[in-house]
């Protein structure tokens, strides 16, 4: 198993050259250190120079100094081996577990070898002097409680410079043990996170109770009466130098804890972190967490990097789903832009052709955020698109929606809608909203005003009933959609944008300007103040061209005024379309209106009656055998005139039937001739039209009749 390693690191290319250099360093300064804390000792507290205290002259005890650096960094050398060949390129998983712990106990070797060698020095050579004064003095003459006072002295000084080392040796490997992270499988044969802890402080401890001795032997020995000064003086250099002990030995733990802490803080923070890895700085319980952490972070990286890719396909999925952000149908030009505020959103917009002369645009807002709002929006649009072709009116189409919504989810989420259905022909809007913010008409000549419809949002109550207002609009008009988002971002001083910064931008449009640069612009400004924000944002904004409604508008003025439009008329389809209930007698006002309409368009046509009784039949049909006389479905008309034919179309929610079967001359023969009443409605319709068939559609299952302009005879 190969382990990468840390390439970052300052010691990336450390050699064992520059590591023993580095070490030689530590151990010099921490036996000059010692030495000089002796010397100041003796001098500012007892009196004593340094030859009193050391018979060697100040070269020997250098050279001593010397020679014990020589002899610790040899002995680092010999135990850091594995970790030289780690460094020289053995990246294999056993020798970079053999590095790292080599790493992690040369410490501890140190600071125990160092108090065991100290004491057998020192018992040495107290030994040695002891020897000798018995030699020339005599046994009995020989002061035993000073001897072990300063036995006492010298093994303090001894544990300090070993605690010195230690905690300077663990600060001075902590880059190499980052560069060899990670921990190669797994944690095993870890030591306590109480032993570093428990020699540290232990030896602190003790360093305190030999100063103690020995001040208590220096005290008992005195018999100036002025020595409880010098004692307190004595007892506060002690304390201050064990404070100062205590402060650098507890630093490197503090240090390595607050570590341990910004990482775990980090992750419960939900900040991600694929490149930082904690360090694992030591072989004990701590560094068992950091590995779990580790292993924590890596697990929770590939699954957050899973659900990137998750939220990246829902994401495109959403897009998919999503009409273009900006079309044109008819004389209407539609820019849509929706940005949700995680990588999928809850906000969405639809845009639906329903005839050659009427469309659908729709804009929602799911409550919540994230996927679970992003999966109800999906479900939504796709429900949308299939109730508004299933024909009826905005209303209706909310009512069916809400009682799906509802059978399917209960009060678990709701759901803000607003749907309008436009005419081209007659540029209206039939718009119907269930909870969604009021939309605004920006008028040709600047002005604007918003337009009150709202009900319940979708989801609340299954009997909800939803309130439709017609709409005029005019050359050049704008009707505006939008979301909560946009209401409520809010700029960098907590104010909201509100009503009043939508109505303010609103009043700076102007007509000739280009829609699409004024809405992304507008957005543009948006981020800009508000940032992001904590909602999705969605805008829909049609806006009725004038060229192409101009000349249709002509068809209500006399023929000598149409002037240029008379001859591009001639060529045209008009078409309309209508939506009635399944009620045996809604067809009787559509059948009407198709009569006037044929007679205004052909007027010197006598197919009137014709179209009126077989439009009639038609759709009775539907209502009785397509319908089934339900009252939840519905039947749609759809009308198309040109110069020379008409083509009307009648779709129903029902199964259908087989066209050749059913316009078999045969049968059409036996349906005249029989006295069953059953059936006569097709027979009605094949003596009218000139042709008709059956069929069936993306919209349903239609009967088509067709008409040829016919002259009245003179």
């Amino acid at each position: 198993m190969e382990i990468k390693h840390i390439t970052d690191s300052p010691l990336s290319a450390c050699s064992a050259r520059t590591l023993i250099k580095r070490l030689l360093l530590v151990y010099l300064l921490s036996l000059l250190t010692g030495m000089i804390v002796l010397h100041a000792e003796n001098i500012f507290i007892f009196n004593r120079s340094f030859h009193d205290l050391m018979p060697l002259k100040a070269p020997l005890t250098l050279l001593a100094i010397l020679a014990g650096t020589l002899v610790l960094a040899g002995i680092s050398n010999w135990r850091l081996g594995p970790v030289f060949l780690a460094l020289g390129g053995d990246h294999s998983e056993q020798a970079t577990r053999s590095a790292l712990e080599r790493l992690f106990r040369l410490p501890y070797e140190l600071l125990i070898g160092l108090k065991i060698s100290g004491l057998i020095v020192l018992v040495m050579y107290h030994g040695i002097l002891l020897i000798r004064t018995g030699i020339i003095h005599g046994m009995q003459q020989f002061d035993w409680l000073s001897l072990f006072g300063a036995l006492a002295g010298e093994m303090s000084l001894v544990i300090t410079v070993a605690i010195l080392i230690f905690t300077s040796v663990r600060w001075l490997l902590r880059p190499i043990i980052l560069q060899l992270q990670p921990w190669p499988g797994s944690f095993i044969g870890r030591a306590s996170i109480a032993h570093p802890l428990l020699f540290t402080f232990a030896s602190t401890f003790l360093v305190a109770l030999l100063h103690l001795f020995r001040l208590a032997v220096i005290a008992g020995a005195s018999h100036d009466p002025d020595y409880t000064i010098k004692f307190g003086q004595i007892a506060l250099f002690y304390f201050v130098m064990g404070l100062a002990l205590f402060y650098y030995v507890t630093l490197q733990f503090r240090r390595e804890l607050r570590g341990l802490v910004r990482s775990i803080r980090g992750l419960v923070g939900g900040r991600r972190q694929l490149s930082g890895k904690m360090p694992v700085i030591s072989h004990d319980e701590a560094g068992e967490l950091a590995v779990a952490f580790n292993e924590l972070q890596s697990r929770i990286d590939r699954e957050y990097e899973s659900l990137e890719r998750e939220l990246k396909l829902a994401y495109n999925v959403q897009q998919k789903l999503l009409p273009p952000g900006d079309l044109t149908i008819g004389s209407y030009r539609i820019v849509a832009r929706c940005q949700p505020y995680r990588e999928v959103g809850g906000d969405f917009f639809d845009v639906v052709s329903l005839s050659p002369g009427r469309f659908a645009v729709m804009i929602g807002d799911v409550s919540g955020k994230g996927m679970p709002a992003a999966l109800l929006m999906s479900a939504l649009l796709l429900l949308f698109r299939a109730e508004i072709r299933r024909n009826g009116s905005p209303g209706q189409v909310l009512q069916r929606m809400n009682r799906q919504i509802c059978e399917a989810m209960g009060n678990e989420g709701s759901v803000s809608i607003g749907v309008g259905v436009i005419d081209l022909t007659a540029d209206t809007v039939q718009y119907a909203s269930a909870g969604h913010l009021s939309p605004y008409i920006v008028m040709a000549d600047g002005g604007f005003r918003g337009v009150d419809c709202s009900s319940l949002p979708i989801g609340f109550d299954a009997e909800a009933v939803y309130e439709e207002v017609s709409l005029q609009l005019h050359p050049g008009d704008r009707f505006v959609l939008y979301t909560d988002g946009l209401i409520e971002a809010v700029d960098e001083e907590g104010k909201m944008y509100s009503f009043e910064g939508l109505e303010s931008e609103l009043s700076t449009w102007q007509a000739r300007e280009d829609i699409v640069q004024r809405v992304d612009s507008w957005l543009v400004r948006m981020d800009q103040r508000s940032g992001a924000g904590s909602d999705d944002r969605t805008v829909v904004i049609l806006e009725l061209a004038g060229p192409y409604r101009s000349a249709l508008s002509q068809l209500d003025a006399v023929a000598s005024e149409r002037g240029d439009a008379a001859q591009f008329i001639q060529n045209q389809f008009m078409s309309r379309e209508w939506s009635i209930p399944s009620r045996l007698g809604e067809e009787r006002a559509v059948a009407l209106e198709l009569g006037e309409w044929i007679e205004e368009s052909w007027p010197e046509s006598n197919i009137r009656e014709d179209v009126q009784s077989a439009m009639a039949e038609a759709m009775i049909n539907a209502i009785e055998h397509g319908n089934k006389l339900h009252p939840s479905t519905y039947v749609t008309v759809l009308a198309q005139i040109g110069s020379r034919l008409a083509v009307f179309k009648i779709y129903d929610e029902g199964g259908g039937y087989f066209p050749r079967a059913s316009k078999a001359e045969e049968e059409m023969t036996k349906k005249r001739e029989s006295d069953d009443p059953r059936g006569w409605g097709l027979v009605i319709i094949d003596s009218l039209a000139d042709y008709w068939a059956t069929g069936r559609d993306d919209r349903g299952f239609y009967t088509e009749l067709y008409f040829l302009r016919k002259i009245k005879p003179s």
